[in-house]
């Protein structure tokens, strides 16, 4: 018995050491800042949130990411082994970050630093801004986005933010009393509400989906549609995957 429990108490730090890369840091998903929302093979979201004037625990993104701001912020990035930097936000601006690497987020500010990081789980390649300046050092490419605006959604506004060989995101807008749906050329979807009150009180899906943390997730081929009952415009971010 007393083997069998050290064998196993072998196989859990084997475990937790394969999973944390660098050392002192804590996975993000396991920052008690950072809420998981929801996960699956190709994404995992993660709801955001540092009160002013606080600071998360050291924590690693091994993946790339990308992040929505919810609200206009600024906070602190003090990267492990780099100068801290001072990231000033937009509301409902889109960044992408390269992973591996551990970082500490400070909020200097009055208000809350909330955002929605979406974790991508799989490597992405050629990394590319469209009509949002998600990788800060790159041109932005909206003169040809807006020609694939009308590819993947019918009555919804899309805004392009950036692509890899992989996905492409937008932050996608449905106006009152209006039907979003997919078009027939339309793949893999992961539909991330902004709040998850929307959830509730104002977006309506209908076919094969199932609200997750705020997120659902389709496949080509599948019926689904989302209704705005409400009567202000409502946003979301679609992942889209081939």
């Amino acid at each position: 018995m007393q083997s069998l429990r050290a064998t196993i108490l072998l196989l859990l730090l084997a475990s937790a050491a394969a999973a944390q890369s660098i050392p002192g840091a804590v996975l993000a998903k396991h920052e008690p800042h950072h809420h998981l929302a929801y996960e699956d093979a190709t994404i995992r979201v993660l709801r955001v949130r540092v009160p002013a004037h606080d600071t998360t625990l050291l924590h690693e993104h091994d993946p790339d990411y990308f992040w929505v701001a919810l609200g206009a912020s600024t906070v602190v990035n003090a990267k492990l082994g780099s100068p801290d930097a001072t990231i000033t936000s937009a509301d409902r601006s889109i960044h992408y970050t390269p992973g591996n690497f551990a970082h500490v987020a400070r909020n200097p500010g009055e208000a809350p630093f909330d955002n929605i990081t979406v974790e991508l789980l799989e490597p992405q390649t050629n990394v590319r801004n469209l009509c949002e300046r998600a990788i800060g050092d790159k041109p932005l490419d909206c003169v040809t986005a807006p020609a694939r605006r009308a590819t993947f959604f019918v009555n919804g506004a899309e805004h392009p933010a950036f692509a890899t060989d992989q996905i492409r995101v937008s932050l996608v807008t449905i106006g009152p009393g209006d039907t979003l749906r997919p078009t027939g050329a339309a793949p893999s979807t992961w539909v991330i509400a902004l709040d998850t009150a929307d959830v509730r009180r104002a977006l309506l899906t209908t076919g094969a989906t199932r609200w997750v943390g705020g997120v659902f997730r389709s496949t080509a081929g599948t019926p689904w549609t989302v209704v705005n009952r409400g009567r202000s415009p409502v946003a979301f971010v679609a992942v889209i995957a081939p």
